[in-house]
């Protein structure tokens, strides 16, 4: 429920979404699966009485059999007009689908509004590889109406995870960088009668390099591309932002570790030791270019230097 992005309720494109008893399993071609079902909860669609579901990679679903109970999202075949049991909907048996169960039934009592719920976690990272992850407990999310700018708050759980009081329906914008120090994307999300928005976030500590590169005439190098590269890596990783018209820069989002500031210094094909390129403080050879030390959510600023001309070696 928590793993992706999307739908945590009814979904989208389902004719009928139940808790239902298998009455029977019939062998067809291609190892697909002729279901007879009896729905005995039923949280979207019209359906009564038992049902014959046709599988589509049933095979992916797991064994079958007459008496278990399972949550089913069912499809309507668009040519056929048969109702299809496809292997990207979220059909289980009713002891994996607990926390949907729950879900659904909370969304059924739902009048006007609907839910947006998810999970906030942190990457760890450990000289610029990525290791684990873990939650972020007691973080503040807020949910902007887009509309008409009237703002909500919810709280993550020891698990980080959150969840908004029933909504009004409409789009929102989500937030959340609320906390000094961590960032992440904003996301949108949009909620209409008796949905549920399943919206993570994967928080970063918000650590920046910035300064201002001078062309080797002296006036400001415009809209030069700025590469940040970790020292420890050697590979083709790099982060890296443009200059603007006074030739400021500034690159966000950076892990703590070690990092080469300059320009043309990213490892390319053909140039994986980026010896063309310019080092700071303003230099080309990398062993005597200044690494910058960067801690945790550590702003580091002024790191000017100067472009040497094409003709220096």
């Amino acid at each position: 429920m928590r793993g992706r992005d999307g739908s945590c309720g009814i979904g989208d494109g389902y004719e009928a979404v139940f808790i239902g008893t298998v009455v029977s399993v019939t062998e067809t071609a291609n190892s697909e699966k002729r279901l007879q079902l009896m729905p005995e909860e039923v949280f979207s669609g019209t359906v009564a009485g038992s049902l014959t579901v046709t599988s589509d990679q049933g095979e992916c679903f797991g064994d079958f059999q007459a008496g278990d109970k399972w949550l089913f999202y069912l499809q309507r075949d668009p040519k056929t007009k048969s109702l299809r049991l496809k292997y990207a909907s979220p059909t289980r048996p009713i002891a994996d689908a607990r926390v949907q169960i729950e879900i659904l039934r909370r969304l059924a009592h739902l009048n006007g509004s609907g839910i947006i719920m998810g999970q906030v976690i942190e990457p760890i990272w450990n000289d610029n590889k990525w290791e684990t992850s873990i939650p972020v407990p007691d973080h503040k999310i807020i949910a902007k109406q887009t509309v008409n700018g009237r703002e909500y708050t919810a709280f993550t759980d020891n698990d980080g995870h959150y969840e908004f009081e029933p909504l009004p329906p409409g789009g929102y914008q989500l937030s959340p960088n609320t906390a000094e120090g961590l960032l992440a994307e904003e996301r949108s999300a949009t909620i209409s009668p008796r949905s549920c928005s399943l919206t993570n976030f994967s928080l970063e500590p918000d650590g920046s390099i910035s300064g201002r590169v001078i062309a080797a005439d002296g006036e400001p190098a415009k809209y030069v591309q700025v590469a940040i590269v970790p020292v420890s890596t050697g590979n083709l990783q790099f982060t890296s932002a443009f200059s603007d018209e006074l030739g400021r820069f500034e690159v966000k989002a950076l892990h703590p570790g070690r990092y080469f500031v300059g320009v043309g210094i990213q490892p390319r094909v053909g140039n994986m030791d980026g010896r063309s390129g310019i080092y700071y403080p303003g230099v080309r050879d990398r062993n005597i270019a200044v690494s910058i030390d960067l801690g945790r959510a550590e702003k580091r600023a002024n790191l000017n230097f100067q472009l040497l001309p094409s003709t220096e070696r």
